[in-house]
């Protein structure tokens, strides 16, 4: 993988992700309302960044590369997420998170 390409797909996870745990934080606040609308506004800048980024990635790598590598970290860090703020993580999610951190490896690595 060359440096702008794995940065671009490194950023696009990240983003992403934070754009998915914002929109979950502003469910906790009522529609309309400050903290409502900053969090959403977080999460519609995090989605560009993250449309933005995947579309660099492709330039540099086949999509049959990086869309499972996205999907797998973006699940990782979701479930991780989860699991620090008190969400259920039981064996069989475990299980799913160790197996997303082993096929971004094999993916990388073909």
């Amino acid at each position: 993988m060359n440096m702008t390409g794995t940065y671009c797909v490194l950023v696009g996870i990240a983003s992403t992700a934070l754009a998915q745990i914002a929109l979950k934080l502003a469910g906790k606040h009522t529609v309309l309302h400050l903290k409502w609308s900053l969090w959403l506004l977080l999460s519609l800048t995090a989605y560009a960044v993250s449309f933005l980024t995947y579309y660099m990635a492709l330039k540099s790598f086949d999509i049959s590369k990086v869309q499972p590598i996205m999907m797998a970290g973006i699940v990782t860090i979701i479930s991780l997420y989860g699991f620090a703020t008190g969400e259920n993580f039981d064996r069989m999610r475990l299980s799913g998170v160790i197996l997303s951190i082993i096929s971004i490896f094999l993916i990388s690595k073909s």
